[in-house]
């Protein structure tokens, strides 16, 4: 009896382990926030699926000091078949630790199934693939001279810590940085090929 019981207790350790979990991923990301020029980045779903909704937030010494201010950020996406946006308000918050982020709350966003698969995708994978994308849109305001760093985060409301994607990008006031930076286009079109 005391066998079957351990048998037991390995399967369900077991299933847990297979378990992903609610999690997302930033499959695209620009290369940098320039000022007034807008700023685009991509996420779907990583793991289980969820309709909680998502979270973006951006951090950093720029956002602390008020170096880097955001106002609304766009989310665009694909449901049956049509495309639909929404608009929401950056909200500068302070964080327990007394640090202050931007962040907007997507509750109507829904994480799909992801299902990693090793064989070749068809059609309906990559129709699975676009209907549970979300793609977002920021125009930065920055106006130092010197770059910054900053965290971009997205995660599910369902589970924020282990389901968290991360992404780090400078802030320019630059506005010709990629004429000044060849070498940043030549390695996406590298990256993309």
């Amino acid at each position: 009896m005391q066998l079957n019981n351990r048998i037991a207790l390995a399967k369900k350790q077991i299933e847990q382990m297979k378990k992903q979990g609610v999690k997302v991923k930033i499959v695209t990301c620009g290369k940098v926030l320039i000022d007034g020029l807008p700023f685009s980045f991509s996420v779907s779903s990583a793991g289980e699926a969820s309709n909680k909704g998502i979270v973006v937030s951006f951090s950093g010494e720029p956002v602390e000091s008020g170096a880097l201010v955001l106002g609304t950020i766009e989310m665009r996406y694909m449901r049956n078949g049509r495309a639909h946006s929404q608009t929401k308000k950056l909200a500068r918050i302070v964080k327990k630790d007394g640090k202050h982020i931007y962040q907007a709350k997507f509750t109507d966003a829904v994480l799909e199934d992801h299902q990693p698969s090793k064989k070749k995708a068809s059609a309906d994978d990559l129709l699975a693939d676009i209907s549970s994308t979300y793609n977002f849109k920021v125009t930065p305001e920055y106006k130092l001279e010197d770059e910054a760093e900053i965290m971009l985060t997205v995660y599910p409301l369902a589970d924020p810590l282990a389901g968290l994607a991360v992404e780090w990008r400078n802030c320019t006031s630059d506005k010709d940085w990629f004429e000044h930076h060849p070498e940043a286009l030549r390695a996406a079109a590298k990256k993309r090929f």
